[in-house]
């Protein structure tokens, strides 16, 4: 079985720039997100600055590494497993971004003891709260797109794209520990569905 020839070197890229991500968090976790500079990072990485940023533009995207991603995967799920367009149907097409998530956590960026890291500093951070609300707003913009391509009407996708991003960004707030997210989640799912009755 022949593998295509970039593999090893796109293995390489893809340990290089776990390592980036990895030492940031734990400089991230010493000293606060502030005091960090790419400097410290890439030295704790073992790697020069031009590395770091051949992967990243700067440390805030270190945070936010591989959310682009994730919702790549979020919204072919969406195309996917639409069986009929969605119409004006808001509950399905919210059910739908749930699993969605769902289905896309096991493969989500940041690990249990990173998004702690990652929930401490947004505490902490103004900055970084506007950051990662700009990068919720786009995951919802493209979650809507997915949604319309599904057949959903306008209305209904922009809703239940921001209804979940609100969702989500009540379980961070809500949850205790990064365990506890994905059952916070579930309640503030299950508290939208309580609307209707």
């Amino acid at each position: 079985m022949h593998h295509p020839p970039d593999t090893l070197h796109a293995r390489k890229r893809r340990k290089a720039r776990a390592t980036i991500v990895s030492a940031a968090f734990q400089l991230f976790a010493e000293h606060g997100f502030d005091n960090v500079t790419v400097a410290a990072i890439a030295e704790r990485a073992e790697v020069g600055r031009t590395t770091f940023f051949r992967y990243f533009g700067d440390k805030q995207q270190v945070l936010f590494a591989d959310d682009s991603a994730e919702v790549d995967r979020m919204c072919a799920y969406v195309l996917d497993k639409a069986d009929r367009p969605l119409g004006s149907d808001l509950g399905a097409a919210l059910t739908l971004l749930r699993e969605a998530a769902t289905v896309t956590r096991p493969y989500a960026a940041l690990s249990p003891a990173h998004s702690a890291v990652l929930v401490r500093l947004l505490r902490e951070s103004i900055d970084l709260r506007s950051r990662y609300l700009l990068t919720r707003q786009q995951r919802a913009l493209r979650l809507a797109g997915a949604l319309i391509e599904a057949g959903a009407v306008e209305s209904v996708a922009v809703l239940a794209s921001h209804a979940a991003m609100a969702c989500e960004l009540t379980a961070m707030r809500l949850a205790e520990s990064p365990e506890s997210f994905p059952a916070r989640m579930d309640e503030a799912h299950g508290m939208l569905r309580t609307l209707g009755n």
